[in-house]
């Protein structure tokens, strides 16, 4: 399990996500002069007020992360294994699809002065391309285990 590091790949990405469920992934400074922290549960005031809640994003990279480290587990499935590396990266895509339209909604309700991206905001991509490497892992291995079949 360990040693395929396709299950490298799949506990990277899960971590990725997991990580940015708890770290800041945006700061924005209003016109008036207030500093709001962009969470993927929601956008909230320095006092901790939520100005907007984002509860889909937060769903959804948690779904992912969990996706991704169950498929650690079935290394035994390749094909399962497969299946659920192509619905991580569907979910990844519609993780940055989501978060795109909160953050449009986001600066329509507030009158934006500046904003500072986080780190955060790259780990659904770095996660996309982890679980791409561990789904060409998977299927490099059920090939050659296709091919062991036929020579026998």
């Amino acid at each position: 399990m360990i040693q395929r590091i396709q299950t490298l790949f799949l506990l990277g990405a899960a971590v990725f996500l997991v990580l940015m469920l708890f770290m800041p992934i945006a700061e924005i400074l209003t016109e008036d002069g207030i500093t709001y922290t962009a969470l993927s549960k929601g956008l909230q005031k320095a006092d901790r007020d939520v100005v907007v809640e984002t509860w889909p994003v937060f769903i959804l990279v948690l779904v992912s992360a969990a996706l991704l480290f169950l498929n650690v587990f079935l290394y035994k499935n390749r094909k399962l294994q497969i299946r659920f590396c192509v619905y991580g990266i569907i979910l990844g895509f519609g993780m940055i699809g989501l978060m795109y339209y909160f953050w449009v909604v986001i600066f329509r309700q507030l009158d934006v002065n500046s904003y500072w991206l986080r780190m955060p905001v790259i780990f659904p991509v770095v996660a996309i391309i982890l679980t791409y490497l561990a789904f060409r892992g998977i299927r490099k291995d059920e090939i050659l285990v296709r091919s062991m079949d036929k020579i026998r």
